[in-house]
């Protein structure tokens, strides 16, 4: 066997081994939604805005929307590879607190498990929007990643406040899991991923920006590195034999 036949069939059993991730969705941009509601007068949003083509085959959307109650603004990142960044400013216009949840929900091809995962919400800025000295936010589970529409990981719980004058604003910092993302275990996926903030109370005429992420790959089969280099040395040696003359 020639020695260049050797390298190749090597290449091609490397090449094999590299990790397994969903990788683009044929036949065009992958479904992507947003959902939002309030708590106070079942005010909802139901978006599925259109997708720009962004770097290395991933997807741009941003966009603002606004319910009686409640407006947001967005500006994500998607890769269908897959995973989920970005952030979102929503802005509570009722006179009262309301409990305000907001989800980005991604289509992507199946991956089977285990898989690896990671996520975290940026330090997150709540803001006295209507100058009246004071803003509020709090959450008992405000950032959940989520496969096929069941949640894998929750993070933060808070109750924070700033008052002291027109415009004040507080700061809650990043919290993140899976470290460094994605490296923690999860299960396949069936047709997408998502980031669902379920619930958090903002008072009257404020608002609250969140950045965000979740990233979901196929962990590279144990195996396949070592049967790479096992075939290698093999094929290696029975072609220094072949070229010797060896039997």
């Amino acid at each position: 066997m020639k020695l260049r036949g050797v390298l190749a069939v090597a290449a091609l059993v490397f090449g094999a081994s590299g990790s397994a991730l969903a990788g683009p969705i044929p036949g065009g941009p992958p479904s992507f939604r947003i959902d939002a509601s309030s708590s106070v007068g079942g005010d909802s949003l139901h978006l599925t805005p259109t997708l720009t083509p962004g770097p290395g085959g991933s997807y741009l959307v941003s966009g603002t929307e606004s319910a009686p109650s409640f407006s947001i603004l967005f500006d994500f990142t998607l890769n269908p590879d897959p995973a989920v960044s970005g952030s979102f400013t929503l802005t509570n216009l009722s006179g009262t607190p309301q409990t305000f949840s907001v989800s980005a929900t991604l289509g992507v091809l199946p991956i089977a498990g285990p898989t690896r995962i990671g996520g975290s919400y940026g330090d997150t800025i709540y803001r006295d929007a209507n100058n009246d000295s004071n803003v509020e936010l709090s959450s008992a589970a405000f950032y959940r990643a989520e496969i096929d529409g069941s949640g894998v990981h929750d993070l933060g719980s808070f109750d924070v406040m700033a008052f002291g004058g027109p415009g004040v604003f507080g700061t809650v910092s990043q919290d993140t899991f899976g470290t460094p993302i994605p490296s923690d275990p999860g299960p396949g996926v069936v047709s997408s991923i998502g980031v669902a903030f379920p619930g958090f109370t903002l008072t009257p005429g404020d608002s609250v920006e969140v950045p965000f992420e979740f990233v979901v790959s196929a962990p590279e089969p144990a195996f396949a590195p070592l049967f790479a280099i096992g075939a290698t040395l093999i094929l290696l040696g029975v072609a220094r034999k072949s070229a010797f003359g060896g039997s």
